[in-house]
């Protein structure tokens, strides 16, 4: 039965692992594409292997393979790639993520690929991209954080730290989701099925914005900035007396209200802190004043008075506040699903929301091979001789 969403009537072929390819293919799963997830016999998908685990299933793979369908295939014996490439013939897209030059060293490299489905998209996720001195480096997120750059403007002066979050992988998710949807609308205009190459390490370049535009114009880098802003004044983190708070006084219209709120209207007329280029030069100066304002009430109160006043404000929650806040529930960011094995698990799930068309089309990550038969049977017309066999070669493989 085919999926809800736009891209109900593409298939994926997904040889990815971790996180940045699955993570893609995850978006165009909820989007309603069909994936099927290649993985290595008896071992599959590296993070099936990360604790903790829910009933002998990974947190993290649970996390970011929903809607997926397993299949295994060895692609380093003779079956398995004929098996693959019986599936490219039948998928609109692969996406991979090998260190470049691997597939092309099995025999699995884009240009075989492109003799069996000259049409297919291909995206292919790496550190440092296809090309270039770094092209056939290994990386990872930490590393891809510390040369783009991301890692200078981040944390503390003198403490120098990655984004909690792996946003290397996660916004390589992104851009690959991305580069596909493109390269489907392409396809569907002129029938050629472009090739992706994208890069992790470019991707966060990218998302340098004005820091890399400043260094343009002064020719100065800047340094790590914690949660202040560099340009705007009150912009960051501060404490009420029972826990920290962000505020956000991003216009002069915000700075009014912010002001008034806490008994401070004289500021207006003051000229160190009356318009936001004042308040930057000034700042050494205006933050602790800030600080000790806030310091005496609690966030409960502070949340009172700016929601009165309309300010930019948000207390600092952890993982468990954010799952249970009303806005996240009220928005059905938290899904859940059943697998008939390992049970009942909850996920968060697509921001995308289309306000005529639901996405609510999920199913459970799959188990290791737990489509292996109906992928075969449906996809390829395999008969159930075939399939046995196809099984018995795996296990033979495993001894």
């Amino acid at each position: 039965m085919k999926t809800k969403g736009p891209l109900n009537h593409i298939r994926v072929l997904d040889l990815t692992q971790t996180l940045a390819g699955p993570f893609a293919t995850t978006i165009l799963s909820d989007l309603g594409a069909e994936i099927i997830k290649v993985e290595r016999p008896s071992y599959g998908d590296q993070t099936r292997h990360f604790s903790p685990y829910y009933h002998g299933e990974s947190h993290y793979f649970l996390s970011i393979n929903r809607n997926k369908k397993s299949i295994e295939i060895d692609l380093k014996s003779e079956e398995g790639k004929k098996l693959f490439f019986e599936l490219v013939t039948k998928c609109d897209v692969l996406i991979e993520n090998f260190r470049p030059g691997v597939l092309e060293k099995m025999g699995l490299g884009q240009n075989e690929i492109k003799s069996h489905n000259p049409n297919i998209v291909i995206c292919s996720i790496s550190a440092f991209g296809q090309t270039g001195p770094y092209g056939k480096k290994a990386g990872y997120d930490l590393l891809i954080q510390a040369m783009s750059g991301v890692m200078s403007l981040t944390g503390e002066e003198g403490s120098l730290m990655r984004c909690g979050l792996p946003i290397g992988d996660l916004i390589g998710g992104l851009y690959g989701a991305i580069a596909i949807l493109g390269a489907i609308v392409e396809k569907q205009k002129t029938g050629r099925g472009l090739i992706a190459d994208i890069s992790l390490l470019d991707n966060l370049v990218s998302l340098l914005g004005y820091y890399a535009g400043k260094y343009y114009v002064t020719g100065i880098s800047d340094g790590p900035v914690g949660s202040d802003h560099p340009f705007i004044v009150p912009y960051g983190t501060f404490n009420a007396s029972d826990g920290a708070i962000v505020l956000a006084i991003y216009t002069e219209v915000f700075w009014e209200k912010f002001v008034n709120a806490i008994g401070k209207p004289e500021w207006l007329t003051d000229e160190r802190f009356n318009i936001n280029d004042n308040r930057v030069s000034n700042k050494e100066i205006l933050l602790p004043l800030i600080h000790d304002i806030l310091q005496k009430k609690t966030i409960s109160d502070w949340e009172i008075i700016f929601n009165q006043h309309d300010i930019p404000f948000a207390p600092i929650l952890n993982v468990e506040q954010v799952l249970h806040h009303e806005q996240i529930q009220a928005r059905g960011m938290v899904k859940e699903v059943v697998h008939p094995q390992y049970g009942k698990f909850s996920y968060v799930g697509s921001p995308i929301q289309y306000k005529n068309q639901s996405l609510d089309h999920h199913s459970a990550p799959p188990l290791l091979g737990e489509h292996t038969a109906e992928v075969l049977r449906d996809i390829l017309g395999y008969r159930q001789d075939k399939i046995s066999e196809y099984f018995n070669s795996l296990k033979r493989s495993d001894n």
